[in-house]
């Protein structure tokens, strides 16, 4: 994650606003300066998120973790990085970058995502984004991207993935693909051309409703808001009880419950994910404020 709460908010607000309504973060790839790699940041622990990593590749040619590098600045500056590759010339509708995960209980999602075609050593100017569905569907085009020498011209900003990626327990493929052999000064791309890639998150809203009618499990939390402090109402079939905070990250858990109490004691002050396993293995959310 990033290096703290305040700076996220502050850099990530046009993402913050579908967080609020309802939108939880499925997976993310932020390239923390803590630990910049292929590997996801953030998302619901459900879905192995920690296990999904980016690509890159060439045709046919994967390019593994060790050819993507992670230590240029990403779209906060220093010491935010980001993921940059080189070697994007004579494959328009081949090159891309690539990532893969699950979708299961959320639908109404979103992608968002940033790039920039370097600097000295300008990279690619056209990309589209395409998704894929599991098994040996193809791949379909959402939008067109175009890149230039910052943070805010190739940015993917929210747009809704179609409904049949909802809800999926096999993995769903979004992928960046070169269109082009023009850099972003409009010459010949180079094989030195560098693309970069940062901030990539796909939410979605939790098919799950924690007192949905006729479901397997009653959950009820309370208060809410709360100072910190609230209690859980159930029918004693609780396995785990997780807490995330509005970028996935994982900030409380207790898989030995004993009580009905839950102490967040020291959390700062915003909206947290409840996330409850049950022994009959339901997974129920609901958001909860601390005051």
């Amino acid at each position: 994650m990033k290096k703290t709460f305040t700076i996220i908010c502050l850099a990530m607000m046009p993402f913050l606003s579908n967080f609020v309504h309802a939108q939880d973060t499925i997976i993310a790839w932020t390239f923390p300066s803590t630990s910049a790699d292929k590997y996801a940041d953030a998302g619901v622990a459900a879905l192995s998120y920690s296990s999904r990593y980016i690509s890159c590749q060439y045709g046919y040619l994967a390019i593994d973790s060790t050819s993507i590098n992670y230590s240029t600045n990403g779209s906060l500056g220093s010491p935010d990085k980001c993921a940059q590759a080189t070697g994007w010339t004579n494959n328009p509708d081949s090159a891309n970058w690539m990532v893969k995960f699950k979708t299961s209980g959320y639908a109404n999602l979103k992608l968002y995502s940033k790039q920039q075609g370097g600097g000295s050593y300008p990279g690619p100017k056209d990309f589209k984004v395409q998704y894929k569905l599991p098994g040996s569907n193809p791949w379909v085009d959402l939008t067109t991207v175009t890149c230039a020498n910052d943070w805010t011209t190739g940015v993917v900003n929210g747009i809704d993935l179609p409904a049949t990626c909802n809800n999926l327990g096999s993995q769903v493929g979004i992928r960046w693909m070169v269109t082009s052999q023009l850099d972003i000064n409009g010459g010949t791309l180079l094989s030195t051309g560098i693309s970069k890639i940062d901030d990539i998150v796909i939410t979605g809203t939790s098919t799950v409703s924690i007192n949905e009618p006729g479901s397997k499990s009653f959950v009820k939390i309370y208060p809410n808001p709360c100072n910190g402090n609230f209690f859980v109402e159930n029918n004693g079939d609780i396995n785990k009880i997780a807490v995330f905070d509005i970028l996935g990250k994982c900030m409380y858990t207790n898989e030995n419950i004993s009580g009905s109490r839950i102490s967040l004691s020291g959390f700062e002050k915003g909206m947290y994910l409840v996330q409850i396993t049950t022994k009959v293995d339901d997974i129920l959310t609901q958001k909860l404020i601390v005051e």
